[in-house]
């Protein structure tokens, strides 16, 4: 029986690629819908926060950037700016670990990058001063090669405050996705970006291959914002959650977030192995991991695997 040829598209989503543009034209900013991604490559979708979750949201993420710069010498890289950025927010807080189970999520990350995405990381950011540099513009899964006519990485912006250009709101190339591969490898001049403009308590969403950065904030507002960063099941993850996740978040973690977090192997990919434990063997395919007490070394010895813990703050 003769092969027959199967389209070569990712074809675990529900995403269906939009014609290509060809001159590289920008597209303006699409209306406040999430049914335009596919087309424009972001979406924005509004009144997703409510007020009470927006003011939980600000006063936990004020609280953890406060506590970040005031480690003094130990605070991490950023911290001390006019803009910080906080880092690894599995740790932080339910608050933030809550949004990575949203319908929002399921539904926007879902659609772009099928139901066993990953979350990559999760950061807050936040102006305290004006700044004078915009971020160069770049695209999420530059990593990926540019042939890829698929999205590998989303993001998912939370806007606690409201987004403009005098509060630094982010550039983008909308439509740039549809570009040709050769347009896809270096930054387009800033002249074709606009800046997002939207309301706090909107979800702003983009996927992998959009261009985008940063802008400059000149009136001094917080302009905050939770980011959530998804990737395909197959990628390495943003941050290593193996290393830096406290066991305690895992324990208390749902089988779907533990899952997003990569504690279900995907085929082959993911597991820990050591010691036997009563998990499933996922072979072929997917299954929860479970630690093993040990990993087992040279000549069958036995080192215990140890985990970050919140008895371990001090």
């Amino acid at each position: 029986m003769p092969l027959r040829p199967e389209p070569v598209e990712h074809r675990q989503t529900g995403y269906v690629a939009s014609p290509v543009l060809d001159p590289p034209d920008a597209l303006g900013l699409p209306p406040l819908t999430r049914d335009l991604v596919s087309e424009y490559g972001m979406c924005f979708v509004p009144d997703v926060l409510d007020k009470a979750e927006i003011e939980r949201l600000r006063t936990a993420l004020d609280e953890q950037a406060a506590a970040e710069r005031n480690l003094g010498d130990l605070a991490p890289p950023g911290a001390l700016g006019n803009k910080q950025s906080v880092s690894n927010m599995v740790n932080k807080g339910r608050v933030f670990l809550d949004l990575v189970e949203r319908h929002e999520t399921d539904e926007l990350a879902g659609f772009l990058l099928g139901r066993t995405f990953l979350v990559s990381s999760i950061t807050g950011g936040m102006f305290h001063a004006p700044t004078t540099e915009p971020q160069a513009l770049h695209r999420d899964q530059g990593f990926v090669p540019a042939m890829a006519r698929f999205p590998a990485a989303c993001n998912l912006f939370w806007l606690l405050d409201d987004f403009t250009p005098e509060s630094g709101s982010t550039h983008v190339v909308p439509g740039s996705h549809r570009w040709r591969p050769e347009y896809q490898i270096k930054a387009p001049p800033r002249e074709m970006s606009v800046q997002v403009e939207a309301p706090s308590g909107s979800v702003f969403a983009w996927e992998g291959r959009i261009w985008h950065g940063l802008g400059v904030n000149t009136n001094g507002e917080p302009r905050r914002s939770i980011t959530t960063y998804f990737c395909l099941p197959w990628m390495r993850q943003q941050e290593n959650w193996g290393v830096s996740c406290l066991q305690e978040v895992l324990d208390e973690a749902s089988p779907k977030l533990r899952a997003r977090m990569g504690l279900r192997s995907y085929g082959t990919l993911g597991g820990v192995n050591g010691t036997r434990t009563d998990a499933y063997p996922g072979g072929f395919g997917n299954a929860d991991v479970v630690f093993p007490d040990y990993i087992i070394g040279e000549g069958g010895s036995l080192h215990r695997l140890r985990r970050v813990s919140r008895d371990e703050e001090d």
